[in-house]
């Protein structure tokens, strides 16, 4: 943990961290017995959140961590191992997708640091190195800090060409800063021989885990989702109480929106960082992936 410890110390303070777990998990069923994935306990003890919660926990404290959750998943939360140490659990009155799920957090975010880097992290990902998904978030805000780029994705190293992740297309440039390439083209669950053509390629998975600027990150959202963006802009300055009375009565009027295909795969400008394949990052999405991120754990599923 030396290199993390080396890292905070030269990291300015504000970094956010932004925590989704909205998700129903409907496609995992079969082996989570209907429990939303990230509630379910995977080794009988944690939750895939609590892992999570754990990750990002040297990189942001609690005061600094927003949790989104969907309101009828409120007992799970209570039942959370880590749920003293979760942060701002922010509950939305319904599942109106990723985007809204980062808007929420966000506003609040620039109401109180302008300023503020947030990580975006989903809830329901394995990660065999913590320390290694850690160093590559802290040299990403190191890249933000030095005005290198204001939105970086990750992307892991595919082990297969698989149809059913998202796919991001680099553009690496010799001794590129920080190690990071141009996004040049997403390609949403391709077909089994574009899926081959972009693995021979050097494409990479998109983990739908990035670091930003948060006013930078306001802007792309304004830009391609503007009713979207307008709705939760107007919660700003509202007092607590009263904005969670108002997002209650109107949260039902919005469109359900999807961050990566809405927001990000229309924007430009935006960086890469790769996530190696060592790191042992999975996307938990499927009965098929769960099952194998386990066996590969076994005897011992690596948290923390």
């Amino acid at each position: 943990m030396a290199g993390i410890v080396h890292f905070m110390r030269r990291m300015p303070t504000s970094l956010r961290s932004i925590v989704l777990a909205g998700g129903s998990g409907r496609r995992l069923r079969s082996v989570t017995g209907g429990i939303p994935k990230q509630f379910w306990k995977y080794d009988g003890t944690r939750t895939l959140l609590d892992a999570t919660l754990r990750r990002v926990a040297r990189l942001t404290p609690p005061d600094r961590t927003f949790v989104v959750v969907n309101l009828p998943h409120r007992a799970h939360v209570d039942a959370l191992a880590e749920v003293a140490h979760c942060g701002a659990i922010l509950y939305q009155p319904a599942d109106r997708g990723t985007a809204a799920g980062v808007l929420l957090p966000l506003v609040e975010i620039l109401e109180a640091a302008p300023e503020a880097v947030v990580l975006i992290t989903p809830s329901d990902h394995g990660v065999a190195s913590v320390e290694q998904f850690q160093l590559a978030v802290l040299e990403a805000r190191a890249a933000i800090d030095a005005g290198v780029h204001d939105v970086v994705l990750f992307g892991a190293e595919p082990r297969e060409p698989s149809t059913d992740f998202g796919w991001i297309t680099p553009v690496r440039r010799p001794s590129a800063p920080y190690g990071l390439a141009r996004v040049v083209r997403f390609v949403e669950k391709p077909g089994q021989e574009e899926a081959e053509r972009l693995f021979a390629s050097g494409a990479l998975w998109n983990t739908l885990v990035l670091v930003a600027r948060a006013d930078a990150l306001f802007e792309l959202c304004a830009q391609h989702i503007g009713d979207v963006t307008a709705f939760f802009d107007r919660t700003r300055g509202m007092p607590s109480s009263a904005r969670e009375r108002w997002l209650a009565a109107h949260y039902h009027e919005l469109p359900a929106t999807d961050f990566s295909h809405d927001v990000l795969s229309h924007a430009r400008g935006l960086a890469v960082a790769t996530f190696p394949r060592s790191m042992g990052w999975s996307d938990l999405g499927t009965p098929e992936r769960l099952t194998r991120w386990l066996h590969a754990q076994a005897p011992r599923v690596a948290v923390a």
